[in-house]
């Protein structure tokens, strides 16, 4: 069962649907997943500090760029799931006729802050700028500074009630809080299953689990999965303990692996039955510690993940149970098209909140105001389907790029 839509807000609550809202400029063609469209009247654009309008392009109907300059900060792209969003953005820019430049920083929220203030004293311009804060809590400064400059649009992290004022465009990509809801419904699937099979959980009439967390409560995505998840799963299963893999370690196979070294030998004795790990990444390095400490995943222990990143060779072993669709080749082109249509408006936002469907074909890119949060899609990944995935044209390893691999 794939969740795919959700109420407002960074800590957001499921809903049966979506208000009629434009969705992110895009004509839909051939849907098969959920997410609503329509069409609302359109605000002004958000002011700036200064109360002026945002600058914008002047608009005029038009899809193309022209060769305007849309201006990229974003963590390094050392990390694959980056790199290929970053990689999507530049290719969706050139598809449009935009240029396009990426300022990268080193998963350091000081240093993000000097790179702003550095690129604005260059007195540089830029139709829009994609900004994909490294701390959302701590970059209103940035944006506030940077929505003197041009319209901003953020991405991945959602936007902190502070900076609203500052975000012209509005928010596109990941729904954290959506990923953490689905590998909560998979969750329940699975306790579903194991329960027609007859299985018999350590936890008594509810499973033991544990969750591998991104970061230690200091990183929103991981904050808000956590909230995602046990939204959906808390009141079916016996939540032991959540463990969390720092940002240090880059939310890899090796993080997932010391934070997984670190919690199972704790709850060995009382039983686990699943273990949440909040990318399959991580969890690559989850199954190395639990077949350490003398367990068998896929057989006396469950692994359920979120992002789809990494190698995919334990999920199609049937060691890790399933993930969550998290395209990085979507993420950076969806914040393209949300640019590109808003500056072809002059500036409009339909305001109002969207998830976009999975459809088969890549939705034509119109001039129609967007909405002013657009998530992507989040549709389960598993041994099952893995094969014959085919969203906007890409099957499940382009949808990826070089952040999963077979």
């Amino acid at each position: 069962m794939a969740i795919n839509s959700f109420g407002k807000g960074t800590r957001r609550g499921l809903v049966g649907g979506l208000a009629a809202i434009a969705a992110l400029a895009l004509a839909a063609c051939g849907s098969s997943g959920g997410g609503s469209t329509g069409s609302t009247s359109a605000p002004a654009p958000a002011p700036t500090s200064s109360g002026a309008p945002a600058p914008t392009s002047s608009g005029g109907g038009s899809i193309n760029g022209d060769g305007q300059l849309l201006k990229v900060f974003m963590p390094s792209t050392s990390n694959v799931y980056l790199e290929a969003a970053a990689q999507a953005a530049k290719d969706e820019a050139a598809a449009l006729g935009f240029e396009i430049s990426v300022v990268e920083n080193q998963w350091d929220p000081t240093e993000q802050d000097s790179q702003v203030q550095e690129w604005i004293a260059t007195g540089e311009t830029a139709a829009a700028i994609l900004f994909w804060p490294t701390s959302a809590a701590n970059a209103t400064a940035s944006i506030r500074a940077l929505s003197e400059v041009a319209p901003v649009l953020q991405w991945n992290q959602m936007i902190d009630p502070a900076a609203e004022e500052f975000i012209a465009i509005g928010y596109a990509g990941v729904s954290d809080y959506g990923i953490g809801a689905q590998t909560g419904q998979d969750t329940l699937d699975k306790i579903t299953e194991l329960t027609g099979a007859g299985y018999k959980f350590k936890g008594g009439d509810k499973p033991n689990v544990i969750q591998i967390q991104l970061g230690n409560g200091d990183y929103a995505a991981g904050v808000d999965r956590t909230k995602g998840y046990t939204d959906v799963a808390g009141s079916a299963i016996n939540l032991l303990a959540t463990e969390g893999s720092p940002l240090s370690d880059g939310f890899t196979s090796e993080g997932g692996y010391k934070a997984a070294s670190i919690v199972i030998p704790k709850y060995l004795s009382d039983g686990i039955d699943i273990i949440a790990v909040q990318t399959n990444d991580m969890a690559n390095g989850v199954v190395q510690a639990a077949e350490q400490a003398g367990l068998v995943p896929g057989k006396d222990v469950f692994i359920i993940t979120g992002t789809s990143s990494g190698s995919m060779a334990n999920l199609k072993a049937g060691k890790i149970n399933s993930a969550v669709l998290q395209s990085p080749v979507i993420e950076g082109t969806l914040i393209v098209d949300v640019a590109a249509a808003y500056l072809a408006t002059g500036g409009k936002s339909a305001g109002g909140e969207v998830t976009i469907a999975s459809d088969k074909d890549k939705p034509v890119v119109t001039a129609t105001p967007p909405a002013r949060t657009t998530f992507m899609m989040n549709p389960s990944v598993t041994t099952a389907n893995i094969d014959t995935f085919m969203i906007w044209g890409w099957d499940f390893y382009k949808l990826m790029g070089k952040a999963a691999t077979e």
